[in-house]
């Protein structure tokens, strides 16, 4: 349940202790829906990394493999076999007990049926439950999976939740963190520089960094 005394004492925590100047927001892959999801589902309690390490060296891994290009169709990704697809990724790390890789060809496959094969094809409202469904995915990584394909939003990861929590000085959930982070956005955001939406994406992208850094 979000207080309004939360909210006060987020924002002040905001404007106080984030470290400054804040550092860019790094973009994601607006119109790059098999790149947007790999980056969503790798990045699941895993180091970002370099354009060749971490998630961003998988992503530049597997569009290696297919050829370069843009990577815009997700029936490509759906079509793999996800045990070659962790190899090209070099990635063998699990979400809830099971290969990322074949999180990531369940949920291209479950959009692509959906009617989601491209970035501009997606609906969040609409295509949802086609991500959710499969399991070791859900609200937050679909969250972040539409922030990277260009829609401003709050990916209110442990990170995020812990930091926030830790200011407002009791426990809250992550709906709760994305609540209080979104109410803290409207408020701060200088409508002369930003939209509210775009400046909360950047909002989270600077607490993230904060909480990892044990700031």
């Amino acid at each position: 349940m979000m207080i309004e005394s939360d909210v006060v004492v987020l924002q002040r925590a905001i404007e106080e202790t984030l470290p400054q100047p804040w550092t860019d927001w790094p973009g994601g892959w607006p119109d790059e829906i098999e790149a947007a999801l790999l980056d969503a589902v790798l990045s699941i309690r895993a180091r970002y990394g370099s354009p060749h390490t971490g998630v961003r060296g998988a992503v530049t891994r597997y569009r290696d493999a297919v050829g370069g290009g843009e990577l815009d169709d997700l029936a490509r990704l759906a079509a793999y076999d996800a045990v070659l697809l962790g190899q090209i990724l070099d990635n063998a790390q699990r979400t809830s007990g099971r290969p990322k890789s074949g999180a990531i060809v369940e949920a291209a496959g479950n959009l692509v049926r959906a009617g989601a094969r491209r970035a501009a094809d997606l609906e969040p409202k609409t295509h949802k439950r086609a991500y959710t469904r499969v399991h070791g995915l859900g609200g937050v990584t679909w969250e972040y999976f539409t922030m990277l394909l260009g829609r401003p939003g709050v990916k209110a990861d442990t990170w995020v939740t812990r930091w926030v929590s830790s200011h407002v000085g009791r426990e809250v959930t992550s709906r709760e963190a994305h609540d209080l982070l979104t109410q803290v956005a409207g408020r701060l955001v200088d409508p002369d520089m930003d939209s509210p939406h775009a400046f909360l994406t950047r909002l989270d992208h600077q607490i993230w960094r904060a909480a990892r850094n044990g700031l």
